[in-house]
Protein backbone atom coordinates (compact mmCIF):
# COMPACT_ATOMS: atom_id res chain seq x y z
CA UNK A 1 0.00 0.00 0.00
CA UNK A 2 2.84 2.36 0.87
CA UNK A 3 4.57 1.58 -2.43
CA UNK A 4 1.34 2.40 -4.27
CA UNK A 5 1.02 5.73 -2.42
CA UNK A 6 4.66 6.56 -3.11
CA UNK A 7 4.22 5.70 -6.78
CA UNK A 8 1.11 7.89 -6.96
CA UNK A 9 3.01 10.75 -5.29
CA UNK A 10 5.85 10.69 -7.85
CA UNK A 11 3.38 10.28 -10.71
CA UNK A 12 1.50 13.36 -9.53
CA UNK A 13 4.75 15.26 -8.97
CA UNK A 14 6.00 14.53 -12.47
CA UNK A 15 2.61 15.38 -13.99
CA UNK A 16 2.60 18.82 -12.38
CA UNK A 17 6.29 19.32 -13.25
CA UNK A 18 5.59 18.53 -16.89
CA UNK A 19 2.69 20.99 -16.80
CA UNK A 20 5.06 23.69 -15.50
CA UNK A 21 7.60 23.00 -18.24
CA UNK A 22 4.98 23.07 -21.00
CA UNK A 23 3.38 26.27 -19.73
CA UNK A 24 6.68 28.13 -19.52
CA UNK A 25 7.68 27.67 -23.17
CA UNK A 26 4.26 27.45 -24.79
CA UNK A 27 4.09 29.41 -28.06
CA UNK A 28 7.74 30.53 -27.83
CA UNK A 29 10.09 30.44 -30.81
CA UNK A 30 13.40 29.91 -29.01
CA UNK A 31 12.09 27.63 -26.25
CA UNK A 32 14.86 26.33 -23.97
CA UNK A 33 17.36 28.72 -25.57
CA UNK A 34 15.86 31.48 -23.39
CA UNK A 35 17.62 29.75 -20.47
CA UNK A 36 20.89 31.01 -21.91
CA UNK A 37 19.64 34.17 -23.68
CA UNK A 38 18.30 35.89 -20.55
CA UNK A 39 21.45 35.54 -18.40
CA UNK A 40 23.57 36.31 -21.48
CA UNK A 41 21.89 39.70 -21.85
CA UNK A 42 22.23 40.32 -18.11
CA UNK A 43 25.90 39.32 -18.28
CA UNK A 44 26.67 41.77 -21.08
CA UNK A 45 24.90 44.72 -19.43
CA UNK A 46 26.05 44.09 -15.84
CA UNK A 47 29.54 43.05 -16.94
CA UNK A 48 30.07 46.21 -18.98
CA UNK A 49 28.94 48.47 -16.13
CA UNK A 50 30.81 46.75 -13.31
CA UNK A 51 34.10 46.41 -15.19
CA UNK A 52 34.21 50.21 -15.16
CA UNK A 53 34.20 50.26 -11.35
CA UNK A 54 36.00 47.07 -10.25
CA UNK A 55 39.57 47.99 -9.34
CA UNK A 56 40.93 44.45 -9.17
CA UNK A 57 39.90 42.60 -12.35
CA UNK A 58 38.48 39.11 -11.89
CA UNK A 59 39.94 36.43 -14.14
CA UNK A 60 37.42 35.27 -16.78
CA UNK A 61 35.01 37.83 -15.35
CA UNK A 62 32.18 37.30 -17.84
CA UNK A 63 32.23 33.54 -17.22
CA UNK A 64 32.33 34.24 -13.48
CA UNK A 65 29.33 36.50 -13.87
CA UNK A 66 27.36 34.13 -16.10
CA UNK A 67 27.82 31.20 -13.68
CA UNK A 68 26.46 33.30 -10.84
CA UNK A 69 23.59 34.71 -12.89
CA UNK A 70 22.15 31.41 -14.10
CA UNK A 71 22.38 30.02 -10.56
CA UNK A 72 20.77 33.13 -9.09
CA UNK A 73 18.06 33.21 -11.77
CA UNK A 74 17.08 29.66 -10.90
CA UNK A 75 16.91 30.43 -7.19
CA UNK A 76 15.11 33.78 -7.41
CA UNK A 77 12.57 32.59 -10.01
CA UNK A 78 11.81 29.46 -7.99
CA UNK A 79 11.62 31.35 -4.70
CA UNK A 80 9.21 33.99 -6.03
CA UNK A 81 7.02 31.42 -7.78
CA UNK A 82 6.76 28.86 -4.98
CA UNK A 83 5.94 31.33 -2.20
CA UNK A 84 2.39 32.13 -3.45
CA UNK A 85 1.93 28.73 -5.16
CA UNK A 86 -0.56 27.27 -2.66
CA UNK A 87 -2.78 30.33 -2.95
CA UNK A 88 -2.48 30.29 -6.74
CA UNK A 89 -3.73 26.69 -6.77
CA UNK A 90 -6.59 27.29 -4.31
CA UNK A 91 -9.17 25.99 -6.82
CA UNK A 92 -7.30 22.69 -7.20
CA UNK A 93 -6.86 22.38 -3.44
CA UNK A 94 -10.59 22.86 -2.85
CA UNK A 95 -11.50 20.25 -5.44
CA UNK A 96 -9.03 17.41 -4.82
CA UNK A 97 -7.23 15.66 -1.99
CA UNK A 98 -3.51 15.16 -2.60
CA UNK A 99 -0.19 15.91 -0.86
CA UNK A 100 0.04 19.71 -0.89
CA UNK A 101 3.83 19.57 -1.00
CA UNK A 102 3.58 18.47 -4.64
CA UNK A 103 2.68 22.04 -5.66
CA UNK A 104 5.91 23.82 -4.59
CA UNK A 105 8.06 20.74 -5.34
CA UNK A 106 6.84 20.62 -8.95
CA UNK A 107 7.95 24.24 -9.43
CA UNK A 108 11.37 23.53 -7.92
CA UNK A 109 11.81 20.40 -10.05
CA UNK A 110 10.78 22.06 -13.31
CA UNK A 111 13.17 24.96 -12.68
CA UNK A 112 15.95 22.53 -11.72
CA UNK A 113 15.54 20.85 -15.10
CA UNK A 114 15.71 24.25 -16.80
CA UNK A 115 18.79 25.15 -14.75
CA UNK A 116 20.55 21.90 -15.61
CA UNK A 117 19.90 22.43 -19.33
CA UNK A 118 21.27 25.98 -19.08
CA UNK A 119 24.44 24.67 -17.44
CA UNK A 120 24.89 22.03 -20.14
CA UNK A 121 24.65 24.78 -22.77
CA UNK A 122 27.12 26.89 -20.77
CA UNK A 123 29.67 24.06 -20.49
CA UNK A 124 30.29 24.23 -24.26
CA UNK A 125 32.04 27.66 -24.22
CA UNK A 126 33.51 26.98 -20.75
CA UNK A 127 35.34 23.90 -22.04
CA UNK A 128 37.51 26.18 -24.21
CA UNK A 129 38.86 27.89 -21.07
CA UNK A 130 40.66 24.71 -20.08
CA UNK A 131 39.52 25.09 -16.46
CA UNK A 132 37.50 21.87 -16.26
CA UNK A 133 39.29 19.10 -14.36
CA UNK A 134 38.57 15.58 -13.20
CA UNK A 135 37.21 17.00 -9.96
CA UNK A 136 34.81 19.41 -11.72
CA UNK A 137 31.88 16.93 -11.94
CA UNK A 138 32.15 16.16 -8.20
CA UNK A 139 32.15 19.85 -7.24
CA UNK A 140 29.30 20.47 -9.67
CA UNK A 141 27.17 17.72 -8.12
CA UNK A 142 27.86 19.03 -4.60
CA UNK A 143 26.86 22.55 -5.59
CA UNK A 144 23.80 21.33 -7.49
CA UNK A 145 22.67 19.17 -4.54
CA UNK A 146 23.15 21.99 -2.03
CA UNK A 147 21.28 24.44 -4.25
CA UNK A 148 18.36 22.03 -4.74
CA UNK A 149 18.06 21.24 -1.02
CA UNK A 150 18.32 24.86 0.09
CA UNK A 151 15.79 26.02 -2.50
CA UNK A 152 13.34 23.30 -1.47
CA UNK A 153 13.79 24.09 2.23
CA UNK A 154 13.32 27.85 2.01
CA UNK A 155 10.51 27.48 -0.54
CA UNK A 156 8.56 25.15 1.78
CA UNK A 157 9.09 27.62 4.63
CA UNK A 158 7.81 30.72 2.81
CA UNK A 159 5.08 28.81 0.98
CA UNK A 160 3.60 27.59 4.26
CA UNK A 161 3.93 30.94 6.01
CA UNK A 162 2.43 32.85 3.08
CA UNK A 163 -0.83 30.91 3.30
CA UNK A 164 -1.44 32.35 6.76
CA UNK A 165 0.50 35.62 6.49
CA UNK A 166 0.09 37.13 3.00
CA UNK A 167 2.80 39.73 3.67
CA UNK A 168 5.42 36.99 3.25
CA UNK A 169 5.13 37.12 -0.53
CA UNK A 170 5.82 40.88 -0.56
CA UNK A 171 8.72 40.39 1.85
CA UNK A 172 10.30 37.76 -0.42
CA UNK A 173 10.12 40.08 -3.44
CA UNK A 174 11.71 42.91 -1.47
CA UNK A 175 14.50 40.88 0.12
CA UNK A 176 15.57 39.32 -3.19
CA UNK A 177 16.69 42.75 -4.45
CA UNK A 178 19.09 43.04 -1.52
CA UNK A 179 20.03 39.36 -1.54
CA UNK A 180 21.33 39.59 -5.12
CA UNK A 181 24.00 42.11 -4.14
CA UNK A 182 24.76 40.20 -0.93
CA UNK A 183 25.82 37.20 -3.03
CA UNK A 184 29.20 37.02 -4.84
CA UNK A 185 27.85 37.18 -8.37
CA UNK A 186 29.06 40.50 -9.80
CA UNK A 187 32.13 40.53 -7.55
CA UNK A 188 34.50 38.07 -5.88
CA UNK A 189 34.43 37.33 -2.15
CA UNK A 190 38.16 38.09 -2.04
CA UNK A 191 37.26 41.74 -2.61
CA UNK A 192 35.28 41.90 0.66
CA UNK A 193 37.12 43.29 3.75
CA UNK A 194 37.75 40.62 6.40
CA UNK A 195 35.80 42.50 9.07
CA UNK A 196 32.65 42.29 6.90
CA UNK A 197 32.93 38.63 5.90
CA UNK A 198 30.60 37.56 8.70
CA UNK A 199 27.71 38.94 6.64
CA UNK A 200 28.48 36.52 3.79
CA UNK A 201 28.75 33.65 6.29
CA UNK A 202 25.02 34.17 6.93
CA UNK A 203 24.17 33.70 3.24
CA UNK A 204 24.04 30.02 2.14
CA UNK A 205 24.15 31.08 -1.51
CA UNK A 206 27.71 32.33 -0.96
CA UNK A 207 29.18 28.84 -0.84
CA UNK A 208 26.82 27.48 -3.49
CA UNK A 209 27.81 30.14 -6.02
CA UNK A 210 31.51 29.72 -5.20
CA UNK A 211 31.33 25.94 -5.60
CA UNK A 212 29.68 26.32 -9.00
CA UNK A 213 32.28 28.86 -10.09
CA UNK A 214 35.06 26.60 -8.83
CA UNK A 215 33.63 23.61 -10.70
CA UNK A 216 33.10 25.39 -14.01
CA UNK A 217 35.75 28.11 -14.29
CA UNK A 218 38.35 27.15 -11.69
CA UNK A 219 37.72 30.01 -9.27
CA UNK A 220 38.75 29.69 -5.64
CA UNK A 221 36.59 27.26 -3.60
CA UNK A 222 34.70 28.50 -0.52
CA UNK A 223 36.67 29.29 2.61
CA UNK A 224 36.17 26.41 5.12
CA UNK A 225 34.76 28.74 7.78
CA UNK A 226 32.34 30.35 5.33
CA UNK A 227 31.32 26.93 4.01
CA UNK A 228 30.71 25.54 7.52
CA UNK A 229 28.63 28.56 8.52
CA UNK A 230 26.64 28.51 5.27
CA UNK A 231 25.95 24.78 5.61
CA UNK A 232 24.75 25.13 9.21
CA UNK A 233 22.32 27.93 8.31
CA UNK A 234 21.18 25.94 5.28
CA UNK A 235 20.39 22.89 7.44
CA UNK A 236 18.44 25.06 9.90
CA UNK A 237 16.35 26.59 7.10
CA UNK A 238 15.71 23.19 5.47
CA UNK A 239 14.62 21.70 8.81
CA UNK A 240 12.34 24.66 9.55
CA UNK A 241 10.85 24.47 6.07
CA UNK A 242 9.97 20.78 6.36
CA UNK A 243 8.62 21.04 9.91
CA UNK A 244 6.53 24.19 9.36
CA UNK A 245 5.16 23.07 5.99
CA UNK A 246 4.18 19.67 7.42
CA UNK A 247 2.43 21.34 10.34
CA UNK A 248 0.72 24.15 8.43
CA UNK A 249 -0.38 22.02 5.46
CA UNK A 250 -3.08 20.47 7.67
CA UNK A 251 -4.79 23.88 7.74
CA UNK A 252 -4.30 25.00 4.13
CA UNK A 253 -7.91 24.19 3.25
CA UNK A 254 -9.10 26.60 5.94
CA UNK A 255 -6.81 29.47 4.94
CA UNK A 256 -6.86 29.50 1.12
Amino acid sequence: MKHRNLGHFFELLWGMTEKELRARYKNTVFGFLWLAINPLIQMIVIGFIFTLFIKDPIENYYFHLFTGLITWNFFSLTFTKTTPSILNERTLIKKASFPRVVIPLSIVLSNLINYFIALVIFIIPVSFLGKLTGASPAYFMIGFFMLACFTIGISLLTTALNVRYRDVNFFVQAILMVWFYATPIVYSLSQIPNDLLWLWRLNPLTSIIQIMQHALIGSAPPDPLVFASNTLIMLIIITLGIVIFTKESNFFDDWV
